[in-house]
């Protein structure tokens, strides 16, 4: 008589290291990684700009630049 194959393999859950561990495992967690690591990239990256975005103000409002030079180098650091 056969057996048939059910959820937990014979004991193993099929998301440890039984008998029917897929590559697709690897692959989804690998991609889940790899998602959290570019969203954490992309929050530092944003919050980098913001200081320079910052700074760039203080230096408007001293009067260290004009409001041409503000506005351009303020399109510069939003392209980034």
């Amino acid at each position: 008589m056969m057996r048939g194959y059910n959820w937990f393999n014979d004991g193993f859950c099929s998301f440890g290291f039984g008998s029917n561990f897929s590559v697709w495992y690897y692959l989804i967690l690998i991609g889940l990684v790899i998602a959290v690591i570019g969203i954490i990239s992309m929050r530092r990256r944003k919050h980098e700009s913001d200081g320079s975005l910052d700074a760039l103000k203080r230096m408007f409002v001293n009067g260290d630049l004009s409001e041409e030079e503000y506005l351009k180098r303020k399109s510069v650091i939003e392209r980034k």
